[in-house]
């Protein structure tokens, strides 16, 4: 195991008890949130590189949708020198049938000419599944039919139908921080060879009312990449996050 994973590991298992220990009186859940975060590592002298992180996370919780928005940029130098550039973006909205059952539609976006990808769009509608609602642990799943655009930066592009079968599981510290568990598998039905995979773990704990520190790790597996390039990527992140939360609750279901 690598320095920065094993890092990682200790960080996630200490996050629950550090956010146990600030956590206030569970509260329902407000009309909106919202949150920004910020990293940055540089070097000069010997060696000159830059690193910065920025990700956004917003949530609408309305009467009859909720609407999740989120986004990341992750950029790398060296001596001058591009080495990662990675942009990530995904709107969704669901809707409830039932207790256990909703709608889902949602669009995600990528861009990593790093990994051969000048954009990726991905358009989805199907099935949200409240499968697990308890205080200490919620699960919930999306089945979806999609489809699939790339545009590549060698070689011609893709336009598949794609199946979303996700799952997303939150472990909350009371009202001081949570931790996160997705994993998101992307089977393709004009070429089965060509599926993907990923799993994110992330956990956030509060350093004040508006500040937090959060840290993430996110694989991607792709089965069949663009000509030239791995099939694996691997991002770790720490940043510190400014918060915002409305002071109405959200509206009874």
């Amino acid at each position: 195991m690598t320095p920065t994973r094993l890092l990682v590991a200790v960080l996630l298992v200490a996050f629950p008890y550090v956010a146990a220990a600030q956590a206030p009186p569970k509260e329902p859940p407000p009309l909106w949130d919202m949150q920004i975060g910020a990293s940055f590592v540089g070097t000069s002298g010997n060696s000159d590189t830059a690193s910065t992180g920025a990700d956004f996370a917003a949530h609408r919780r309305g009467l009859v949708w909720l609407i999740d928005s989120t986004a990341t940029a992750v950029r790398t130098n060296s001596d001058n020198k591009t080495t990662a550039e990675r942009y990530l973006g995904m709107l969704r909205g669901q809707r409830k049938l039932t207790k256990i059952i909703g709608l889902s539609a949602g669009e995600k976006l990528e861009r990593d000419r790093f990994a051969g990808i000048d954009l990726r769009s991905i358009l989805d509608a199907g099935l949200s599944w409240a499968l697990i609602r308890q205080p200490r642990w919620t699960l919930d799943g999306v089945t979806a039919l999609a489809w699939n655009h790339e545009s590549r930066t060698t070689g011609p592009g893709l336009d598949h139908p794609v199946g979303v079968l996700q799952l997303l599981s939150r472990i909350p510290f009371g009202g001081a921080g949570d931790m996160t568990q997705r994993f998101t598998h992307y089977p393709d039905f004009k070429a089965s060879s060509a599926y993907r995979t990923e799993a994110e773990l992330t956990a956030q704990a509060a350093m004040a009312a508006h500040l937090a520190l959060k840290i993430g790790y996110l694989l991607r597996y792709a089965n069949d990449p663009v000509p030239g390039f791995k099939k694996t990527d691997n991002t770790t992140t720490a940043s510190v996050v400014l918060r915002w939360k409305a002071s109405t609750p959200a509206p009874a279901p």
